[in-house]
C-alpha cells in the first residue's frame, strides 16, 4: 500500500529523528543552563506574539519541514513564555520543570502506553501500580491503597469530589443520578478562597453550583470553623446532607493553609 501524503509528512526517518532529537536536547540543555540569564518573561504584547506565528493565517496547504519546525517552534517558546523555572519565579503553583521529568515525557511519548488495561501496557501498568504504592507510602496510607495518575489538580480534585458523592449521597448515585426522587439535597462547604476548580466539579456531578456553601475566613484567610459549624447545623436541621467539607492547604492567591486538622 502506498502512504498517503499525510503519512509522508508525519513519517520521519531514523537519521532525521536523531537529528532533530539531538539538536533539541541540546538545546534545552543549555536553555536550562542558562535559564537565570533570561528575561523572566517576555515583554511583548498580544498583537506581538500573534505575529510570531502569524496568527489567524489560513491553514496552509503543506507541511513544514520537521527539522526546521522543531527548530523555530523551540527559538519561538524560548523567547516568548514566561518561565517557572526562572530563578526569579515566586508565588505560583506551577513548579519548575524537573530535567528528568522532560526525558520521561519523550520515552512515555515514545512508546505511548495506554494503562487502561494491562495487556494493553504490561510494563507501564505496573509502573504505574508501584508509583501510586510508593506515594500512599510517602503520605501515611496503607501499602494496598488504590489511586489514580490524572491530568492535573483539577481533575485529581474532581475525582476525589465525585468518589465524595457517591460516599454522601445516601442512595445509588450511579443508577438514580445526583437528584433521585426523594433523595436528600447535598451540600458542599469551602472558603471563598478555594480555587475555581470547585465551580466545575459541582456542575459537572449534577450537584449545582447553588449547592456550595461558601464559608467566611478569619484574618489570615482561613476558613471560620464558626461559620462552618452553623451552616452546617443550619443545613442538616434543614434536612441537607453535607456531601464534603473541603481544606485548601495553600490557596493560589496567597498560599494560606485552612485548619486541616481541625477540619
Amino acid at each position: 500500500m502506498h502512504p498517503t501524503p499525510r503519512d509522508t509528512t508525519l513519517a520521519l526517518g531514523g537519521e532525521a529523528f536523531r537529528r532533530a532529537g539531538h539538536e533539541l536536547v541540546d538545546r534545552i540543555a543549555t536553555f536550562l543552563d542558562t535559564l537565570g540569564e533570561q528575561s523572566l518573561t517576555t515583554a511583548a504584547d498580544p498583537a506581538a506574539i500573534r505575529a510570531v506565528i502569524d496568527a489567524g493565517a489560513p491553514m496552509p496547504d503543506q507541511g513544514s519541514d520537521p527539522e526546521v519546525l522543531l527548530r523555530e517552534t523551540a527559538s519561538h517558546l524560548m523567547a516568548h513564555s514566561l518561565f517557572n523555572g526562572h530563578p526569579q519565579f515566586y508565588g505560583y503553583i506551577t513548579s519548575s520543570p524537573a530535567p528528568i521529568g522532560m526525558l520521561g515525557d519523550l520515552l512515555a511519548a515514545a512508546i505511548n502506553p495506554n494503562v487502561g488495561a494491562w495487556r494493553l501496557a504490561p510494563l507501564a501498568t505496573e509502573i504505574e501500580k508501584q508509583a501510586v504504592q510508593w506515594i500512599a507510602e510517602l503520605i501515611g496510607y496503607p501499602r494496598d491503597a488504590g489511586g489514580l495518575f490524572v491530568s492535573g489538580g483539577n481533575m485529581a480534585n474532581i475525582v476525589a469530589f465525585l468518589a465524595a458523592r457517591v460516599a454522601a449521597a445516601g442512595h445509588d448515585v450511579h443508577a438514580e443520578g445526583a437528584g433521585a426522587p426523594g433523595a436528600a439535597p447535598l451540600a458542599i462547604y469551602a472558603s471563598r478562597e478555594t480555587h475555581t476548580w470547585l465551580h466545575k466539579a459541582a456542575s459537572l456531578s449534577g450537584v449545582g453550583t447553588e449547592r456550595i456553601r461558601w464559608i467566611a475566613v478569619d484574618e489570615t484567610g482561613r476558613l471560620d470553623l464558626e461559620d462552618l459549624r452553623a451552616h452546617l447545623a443550619r443545613d442538616r436541621a434543614a434536612g441537607v446532607r453535607p456531601l464534603m467539607v473541603i481544606g485548601t492547604a495553600g490557596t493560589v492567591s496567597t498560599g494560606v493553609i485552612d485548619p486541616l486538622r481541625d477540619l
